[in-house]
Parts: structure tokens; C-alpha cells; sequence
């Protein structure tokens, strides 16, 4: 199994269920969940892609949020979409070699 291409897949589905949640209205829903898988995909990627830290050193943890504000978690929420969409990027273009 060739673990790159799996992490590749989950980032890509981590994505698809935010989109889901922001047609929803990601302000009602607490973007936790996801800031915490995120940090788990990336801390993943970190090691999986150790030896090109230039670029994979430009990304970094989401802080999750404690406030019930719709707009302050909608920003949380966008904040994991750009961030997960940049490191399916990052990771496509690896594997391509």
C-alpha cells in the first residue's frame, strides 16, 4: 500500500466533507473536528515528505476556535479548505515526481 496516495485520498475526502458542511452553512457546525483531522493529515504528511521541508515547512497547524460565532467558524472552515487544498497540491505534485 503506498501510503502517500492513501494520505493523498483522505486530504481529498477531508475536503469533500467540508465542502458538504459549508453548503449546510459551516457557521452552525463547530469546524473542530476538521481543524483536528487536518493537523493529523498534516502531521502525517510532515513526516511522510521529511525530506523536502522548504515548502512543506510553509504550512502550519490550525488553531481551532472556541467561539460560537457563525463567522468566526466559517473563517476557521475556510482557513482548512485553502490549507488542505494547497497541501492535495503539494502532495499531487510529489508524487508525480
Amino acid at each position: 500500500m503506498d501510503e502517500k496516495r492513501v494520505l493523498l485520498k483522505m486530504v481529498k475526502t477531508l475536503v469533500t466533507d467540508l465542502q458538504n458542511i459549508q453548503q449546510r452553512g459551516a457557521g452552525y457546525y463547530s469546524p473542530g473536528p476538521f481543524v483536528q483531522r487536518y493537523n493529523l493529515l498534516l502531521e502525517k504528511a510532515k513526516e511522510m515528505f521529511k525530506k523536502d521541508t522548504i515548502l512543506m515547512d510553509t504550512f502550519s497547524p490550525i488553531e481551532d476556535i472556541t467561539s460560537v460565532d457563525p463567522a468566526d467558524k466559517m473563517k476557521t472552515t475556510q482557513k482548512v479548505v485553502i490549507e488542505a487544498g494547497q497541501l492535495i497540491a503539494y502532495i499531487e505534485a510529489n508524487l508525480e515526481g
